[in-house]
């Protein structure tokens, strides 16, 4: 396997990470709206 392959599957990988973490903070307001769960802070 050569170095193109590991970098694009590297890079693709941690896009996927942020892009996921960056939806579970955007969204979790309204997750927790719909749970009815008081937010603690």
């Amino acid at each position: 396997m050569d170095y193109t392959k590991i970098f694009l599957i590297l890079g693709f990988s941690i896009l996927l990470y942020i892009a996921f973490l960056f939806l579970g903070f955007f969204l979790r307001d309204k997750n927790l709206i719909a749970q009815n769960i008081k937010k603690e802070k």
